[in-house]
């Protein structure tokens, strides 16, 4: 979301829907084309000395969410869609 609008601000919407037992976060923005699908994992083994600062967000997306899905239309822009699967709690007895 940084680098969407190159630093002059920009519109970005955010939904939140429970849907069933998943809860989908759909983010939408007309900034420039960007594939986090594509980004490839950081080296998280590597000492944090030869690690570059930040990049971790697309990282955490992926470890955090059930299934992450990106789409780019020329006329509707970017469109981030991340699911997570809910458990239901277990009811004491």
């Amino acid at each position: 979301m940084l680098h969407a609008y190159s630093g002059k601000g920009g519109i970005i919407s955010i939904s939140c829907e429970l849907q069933d037992n998943d809860f989908i976060i759909t983010i939408r923005d007309n900034g420039r084309h960007f594939d986090p699908t594509s980004v490839p994992p950081p080296d998280v083994e590597a000492a944090l000395e030869e690690r570059r600062v930040g990049g971790l967000g697309v990282h955490l997306m992926r470890k955090l969410m059930d299934d992450v899905s990106y789409a780019f239309d020329a006329e509707k822009g970017n469109e981030l869609i991340m699911r997570k699967r809910l458990t239901k709690m277990k009811e004491k007895p």
